[in-house]
């Protein structure tokens, strides 16, 4: 039994695709700094998809995004949280929840770069080409905004 030249060189792999370049650093920093915890969020979990292991990364996003928003909450609902914003305001004024939200934001920006560090390295490494990090990031900014500010509307009707 002998086998052709053509046979004994054809991948025996299958036709599996790769996984896709990571969104650079970069991207991903920007859209965290500008966007919010939200958008950092988003923006790694697309990052995950195009990586092709959100299985992994699902329990690690859940778990931040839930108590993200249950600190959140806990801000608006609770008397521990409305002492908590008074001595923000008293330490940075007004604006104080917006550095607060942008410092959250920049360390799951931090979680996402541990997440990903092996595979962004590797990209480097190779020199893969990213995607475009722009329409993402933007995307994802623009809906993390978005449900900021609704919930900021809906904390001040008292839903």
């Amino acid at each position: 039994m002998t086998m052709s030249r053509d046979e004994l060189l054809r991948p025996s792999l299958g036709d599996a695709d790769a996984a896709g370049a990571p969104y650079s650093v970069r991207a991903t920093f920007l859209t965290a700094f500008f966007g919010g915890p939200l958008a950092a969020l988003a923006i790694i979990a697309l990052n995950s998809v195009r990586l092709r292991r959100w299985l992994p990364d699902l329990p690690v996003l859940g778990v931040v995004l839930v108590g993200f928003i249950a600190l959140v909450l806990a801000l608006d609902r609770t008397d521990w949280g409305g002492s908590f914003r008074a001595y923000l305001y008293g330490m940075a004024g007004q604006r104080a929840l917006t550095y607060l939200f942008r410092l959250i934001a920049l360390g799951f920006f931090g979680l996402g770069y541990a997440l990903h560090r092996k595979e962004q390295r590797s990209a480097d490494l190779v020199g893969m080409a990213r995607p475009n990090g722009w329409i993402a990031g933007i995307a994802c900014g623009i809906g993390g905004l978005v449900v900021q500010v609704a919930f900021a509307q809906f904390s001040r009707a008292g839903l």
